[in-house]
């Protein structure tokens, strides 16, 4: 046999393998688990479609420089793992391009309104602690109209005003009453507004604000009575100009004074609390807020971006039989809103197949504006972005951005390639074969552990023989063919596990088995990978055929050999090796005693030696790949060539080696990955507004906690949920009008039906929110009995009309209960949609979700109890 190997495989010495094996598979996290997750940044490469990330920067731009742009959408399709979260990854969060403000909305509802629904995401992302390029999107909007606002009305104050604000030092009244220091006063003013418009250096960078100030010799308090005075003076006094008086303010507020409440209470309460001349509908009132922000944004020359990752867990179109109907109000409320608010851009990632299959079978009109192109200067008419699988040039550079973090720990002196341990072969091919990124580095994630953990970490423990029992042996006639070639040592096993023989129902029978093609597809796949032709990997087979078979019972004294397999299952052809099945570690057998087979009719009585010795293998196991990334299916040992079919071992095989993939993934790491997603929903929700301003989103996400619950059918104590409704809205108010339903059954007993709302409004908006939750008691007829309301910890105590609220309820025979909640409470329902969104994407294609109904209760448990009926003991 001639073996030709394109490339040397890289050597590994001991202590190069120990520093690898101690930095870990720097391919196991191969997948985004959404728009901010840090392994993008730690991985990027610029490089990578870079093409497509222009043309985006492009098309945002459009409503940057013209903010009268009609709303447009862009769809950017690629298949499943193609690389479409990393791009926008790089969109929110990189260096190319200028600031803009994304908004990534959470799971859609369908039965919510659109445009209520698209409002709140955009408060959320606004008020929350989350960062764009660095910077909370607050900050930002706050510096810039600060910036504009202050140095307005600098340059609009009279030179009696200019005195008052910078007076001139000593003299002071009687200065000013003289006239003197005029000239003083004007020059810092103007050198003020110099410096906040950036207009005093020639880099074009402006001073920080509180710098600026400084230098000047104004407090933050006297700039920001004089932006209010302005604001004051020259906005409207229509419901326009009312609401953005009251934006304005509250960014001058948070900019200047760093109290971001009043923003966030304007922006949650107060706007529905103006006066009006005719009272508007929840509808109208949400419109109204709308369009005023946008503009905002819009004079600041600040594009909003609307971005929906992973579409087919937004729709929840895996997991629901009428996800086409959820699909057609999704897309029918971002055309409606299209149609209602100008300078909006919608982004929307999706699987190629999922656009596919939903967008044409969608109305007319909907079509229309959804495949409407659009014109981009120096690139053309875009009407979509296509990601495809990127060059073995651009594949080479990933590897060597995951590899440089391992690579950087070997010991000084030892001289490697940028891609060690693989070699450019190896790259090449995977790159030319696998269809996306994500299945590529899946295949380096293999590959890796092969390399690493893999011929020198199996071991091959002796095999148990369980107690005497019968057993038959059996009388094979075989005709043999050719003597097949000998398998070389330490050569790489890669075949599938060989079933054992079903019971044959006749002491004599004369079958023929049919010929079946052989395939070597995944063995060959594997050999090009290790740079090993074909035929080094796996000889071929013999063709057997069966002339006769009897059986013959063995007395039950007699000593217990290794269970046999019958020559029949042998031309069963190996499963085929998928993506999601990492590469095979060495397995090792004993020595097997070797006897020439000259006779083409030859009888083996397993019962009696003479004959034919029995060989008595070792069953093999598998050894895990490494704790980072644990063994999805293991490959049982190969069928020696020169071993009679009759003698042949089967390998012992674990249950969890078996089992579904699903079922495989560890808890610890489903535990990590909950604690991951806990920990950015407690940054985002630790600024002063943020937690007001994420009121629906943490509704929404208190639904999707009920609803798992339900389907994983968890208890607590003897509770369990009969029936959830994620949101139910009522009323005329669009933040506080909206609760969870959760009906608690308790063995045959009349289910309990329970509201949650969230009672998060502070100041003055206290008394409102806690009157409109209230008022689903009310309804007629009858949703809820029992109204649980969770507040922060930190203001749990009602009193003044609150007080009285509650009290009035209580004689009124309503039943009502304050919980009081932790920020890591929040947390949970804030990150809970987008842990389960992550667990989602890392399944297997069409694999069903796994049971999380031990996770749910070891994490949540505290939340489980407040949202649950009382449990005595």
């Amino acid at each position: 046999m001639n073996a030709t190997a394109l490339a040397p495989e890289p050597t590994l010495t001991g202590r190069t393998r120990d520093v690898l094996k101690r930095a870990g598979n720097p391919f196991r996290n191969y997948f985004a688990r959404n728009p901010d997750d840090e392994v993008c940044a730690r991985f990027h490469v610029p490089e990578l479609f870079a093409a497509e990330r222009d043309l985006l920067h492009a098309i945002i731009d459009l409503y940057r420089y013209d903010p009268q742009t009609h709303s447009e959408v862009v769809p950017i399709l690629g298949n499943k793992g193609a690389g479409k979260t990393h791009l926008l990854h790089s969109i929110k969060h990189g260096v190319g391009g200028q600031w803009q403000l994304l908004v990534t909305p959470g799971v859609y509802q369908r039965d919510s309104d659109f445009l209520e629904y698209l409002l709140f995401q955009i408060i959320d992302t606004l008020l929350g602690g989350g960062k764009q390029k660095g910077v909370r999107p607050l900050d930002f909007i706050g510096d810039q109209l600060v910036r504009r606002q202050l140095g307005v009305a600098l340059r609009e104050l009279s030179d009696e005003e200019k005195v008052e604000l910078f007076p001139p030092p000593g003299l002071g009244r009687w200065a000013r009453r003289l006239g003197l220091g005029t000239q003083q006063a004007r020059e810092r003013a103007e050198w003020l507004a110099e410096n906040l418009s950036g207009y005093s250096n020639f880099a074009r960078m402006p001073t920080p604000i509180a710098q600026a100030l400084t230098d000047a010799g104004l407090t933050p308090q006297k700039a920001f009575d004089l932006v209010c005075t302005h604001i004051q003076k020259n906005e409207a006094h229509n419901t326009a100009g009312l609401m953005r008086r009251h934006i304005f303010q509250g960014f001058a507020k948070a900019a200047l004074l760093r109290d971001e409440s009043e923003l966030a209470n304007f922006l949650t309460y107060g706007f529905a609390e103006l006066e009006f001349h005719v009272r508007p509908t929840r509808q109208d009132l949400v419109l109204a807020l709308f369009k005023v922000l946008t503009e905002v944004f819009r004079s600041l020359k600040t594009p909003v971006v609307v971005a929906f990752d992973q579409l087919e867990d937004l729709l929840l179109a895996r997991r629901t039989d009428d996800a086409h109907r959820t699909a057609e109000a999704f897309f029918a409320g971002i055309v409606q809103v299209m149609h209602q608010i100008d300078g909006l851009c919608f982004l929307i990632f999706a699987e190629r197949g999922l656009w596919n299959r939903f967008v044409p079978s969608l109305d007319g009109y909907i079509q229309d504006r959804l495949n409407n192109p659009v014109h981009v200067p120096k690139h053309g008419t875009v009407k979509a972005i296509r990601l495809e699988a990127p060059p073995a040039d651009l594949v080479r550079r990933v590897v060597e951005a995951r590899l440089r973090s391992c690579l950087g720990e070997l010991p000084a002196g030892e001289s490697v390639s940028e891609i060690f341990p693989f070699v450019d072969e190896q790259i090449t091919r995977i790159a030319r074969t696998e269809p996306t990124l994500r299945d590529m580095l899946q295949q380096f994630r293999h590959l890796f552990d092969h390399v690493v953990y893999g011929p020198d970490d199996a071991q091959a423990p002796v095999a148990r023989v369980s107690e005497p029992t019968p057993v038959k042996a059996v009388e094979v006639e075989l005709i043999q063919p050719d003597a097949a070639p000998e398998l070389p040592a330490g050569r790489f096993d890669v075949t599938a596990e060989i079933a054992a023989m079903p019971a044959l129902p006749a002491p004599v029978i004369e079958p023929k088995l049919p010929e079946l093609p052989v395939s070597y597809d995944p063995v060959s796949r594997i050999a090009a990978l290790l740079g090993r032709d074909e035929d080094d990997v796996l000889p071929p087979l013999p063709t057997l055929t069966i002339k006769h078979v009897e059986v013959i019972e063995a007395p039950a004294e007699e000593p217990p050999v290794a269970e046999v397999v019958s020559p029949a299952p042998l031309l069963m052809l190996p499963p085929a090796v998928t993506d999601d099945v990492p590469m095979a570690v060495a397995v090792d057998l004993e020595e097997i005693v070797e006897e020439s087979i000259t006779s083409s009719e030859l009888v083996v009585e397993v019962q009696e030696p003479p004959a034919l010795p029995v060989v008595q293998a070792e069953a093999p196991t598998v050894v895990a790949a490494a704790p980072e990334v644990p063994a999805v299916a293991p490959f049982p040992s190969a069928v020696p060539a020169n071993v009679s079919p009759a003698t042949v071992v089967k390998p012992a095989v674990s249950v969890a080696a078996t089992a579904p993939a699903v079922a495989r993934d560890s808890h610890a790491a489903l535990v990590e990955l909950w604690e991951q997603e806990q920990r950015a929903a407690r940054r985002k929700l630790e600024p002063e507004g943020a937690l007001t301003g994420a009121t629906r989103e943490l509704q929404a996400g208190l639904g999707a906690f009920l609803s798992v619950c339900h389907e994983h059918g968890v208890k607590v104590g003897p509770w369990r949920l009969q029936h959830v409704v994620n949101e139910w809205s009522y009323g005329e108010h669009p933040t506080y009008g909206v609760v969870t339903i959760a009906h608690w059954a308790c063995k045959d007993a009349q289910p309990w039906r329970m509201g949650l709302g969230l009672f998060l409004a502070r100041g003055a908006g206290k008394p409102k929110d806690l009157e409109v939750k209230l008022a689903v008691l009310d309804t007629e007829p009858a949703v809820v009995d029992l109204l649980v309301l969770l507040r922060p910890e930190d203001d749990i105590a009602t009193t003044g009309k609150s007080k009285t609220l509650l009290q009035d309820a209580e004689r009124r025979g309503k039943h009502t209960r304050l919980e009081p909640v932790s920020l890591d409470g929040f947390a949970q329902m804030y990150a809970f949609p987008r842990w389960l969104a992550a667990v989602r994407e890392s399944l297997p294609e069409g694999a069903p979700l796994p049971n999380l109904a031990d996770i749910i209760q070891e994490k949540g448990e505290k939340l489980l109890e407040q949202v649950c009926m009382p449990v005595q003991g």
